[in-house]
Order: structure tokens, then sequence, then C-alpha cells
């Protein structure tokens, strides 16, 4: 299963995860990423770390798609760790040339990678069980008071729409374009770092022109509808929050006010 088809898109199922307002589930995981933020304790970082994997288990959604949706951030995750164990100050641990680890550091990087991987997981998930559409008409519906000061909530949502939309179809494209240059001979592995960077020209390039090619098509599709804005507008299928909505956003919130009496 391509990485790139899943990193981003909405896996459907029926759980009681998927069926949560997006609302809900945008307010439980800001909640729960500040939880996340301020716990100070490896104890509260496993603890929140379970708590977000009993929520993945309840989604219904493989835990293999959960891996392979974050299995790009690994390598990024890796390096914060490497550079928070050899950045921290403190009693050297291990001494290899000018790089020292120190025992600080590495409490540093345990903390840290629990609550990066914590946090990736929760984004994951909300990204895993909410269909663009619906996260985007939670945000307008959220953000609809600042839109009477004259802030252009609607714009910005519709844009935020379309980039999420975007993504998916982008990334199809350019592993498309890359397997058809692979298959012409195009080595993008082996080689010079300058030339290897040349070669991936190959792929982004025509990935950049039919972005380009997309957003006007975009454009006249929405002018040849008579899209102007928000004024006037109104949704098919309004946001009604349930009694487990509810329940959600205040044991998100009980959570949070836990780790803080902590602190």
């Amino acid at each position: 299963m391509n990485t790139s088809l899943i990193l981003g898109q909405y896996i459907p199922e029926k759980s009681i995860i998927h069926e949560l307002d997006p609302r809900s589930k945008i307010i439980g995981t800001a909640l729960l990423s500040l939880a996340i933020f301020l716990s100070a304790f490896p104890e509260e970082q496993l603890l929140l770390l379970f708590l977000v994997m009993i929520i993945i288990l309840t989604s219904k959604i493989s835990m293999h798609i959960h891996y392979l949706a974050l299995k790009p951030f690994f390598l990024i995750l890796a390096l914060a760790l490497l550079i928070q164990m050899i950045m921290t100050p403190g009693r050297n641990l291990i001494e290899f040339y000018f790089i020292k680890i120190t025992v600080e550091g590495l409490r540093a990087a345990e903390s840290l990678g629990l609550r990066l991987l914590t946090l990736l997981i929760l984004a994951n998930l909300l990204s895993l069980t909410t269909t663009p559409m619906a996260f985007t008409a939670a945000l307008e519906r959220m953000f609809r008071p600042l839109a009477k000061l004259g802030f252009p909530v609607h714009e910005l949502v519709m844009v935020m729409n379309i980039s999420l939309r975007f993504i998916p179809l982008l990334l199809e494209e350019a592993e498309r374009i890359r397997k058809a240059q692979l298959g012409r001979g195009a080595d993008f592995r082996q080689g010079k770092m300058l030339g290897r960077i040349r070669r991936l020209g190959a792929v982004i390039i025509p990935v950049f022109r039919l972005s380009i090619y997309r957003a006007e098509m975009i454009a006249i599709a929405m002018e040849s509808r008579g899209y102007r804005g928000a004024e006037g507008r109104t949704r098919l299928n309004e946001l009604r929050m349930k009694a487990f909505d509810y329940v959600y956003i205040v044991l998100s919130l009980g959570i949070c006010l836990l780790v803080t009496m902590t602190l």
C-alpha cells in the first residue's frame, strides 16, 4: 500500500470516533495536545500515549494504516531526538570526537520523543477519521463570530478545503510521474547529490505545472457555477453536536486539567 495515498486521507469506518461531530474532534484534539505539551513527567506522557492508543482502537482503523501514515515522519522524529541529545548540556555519557551525548540529553530526548509521537498519532487520527469537507465546515462554524469583525473566515476555510483536496491528488500524480521516469531509466538514488536534485526536476516540474492547471480549472468551475463567496450561502447538512460529543470534550478537558494540576 502506498504511503502517499494514505497520508492526510480519510478512511471510512463505522466507529464512535468517526461519528463524532468534527467540532468535538477538533476541540478534543486541541485539549489533548495541550495536555501532551504540559505533561512534565514520563509517567504522564506514557499514560497519555496509552489513552491515545485506546482512542485509536475505537476508531477501528488498522494499525498498519496508522503506521504507513506516520512512516514519513519517523526520520524527522529521529533527527529531532538526536539534536536534543547532542544540544542538551549535562553529564557526559557518550563522547565521540565533537559529539557529546549527556544523561540529561537522553532524558530530554525521551520526553520529547513521547510528546512528539503522541501528538503525531493524535493528529493522524483526526485526519483519518474526518473528511476534509467536514473538517473545514467545523472550522468555519467555530470561527463564524470572527466574520462579524470583518475576518474572511469563509474564504480562508475554502482555501484550506481546496488545499486538503489537492494534497492526495498531487502526491498520487507525483508517484505516477516518478514511476514513469523510472521506467525510462531514471535513477533518483544514485550519483552525486547535485545530480540527484537535478533528476528530481523531472518529477517536480510536471507536478508544479499540473497544480497550476488544476487551480485554473477549479477557478473556472467555481465562476461558472456562480460562486461569489460566503454571502447568501447555506449548507446542505448543518452540524449538530450530540450527547457523546459533549462527553468527549468534557473527558478531554478533564485530562488536560489533571495534567495542569500536576505542574
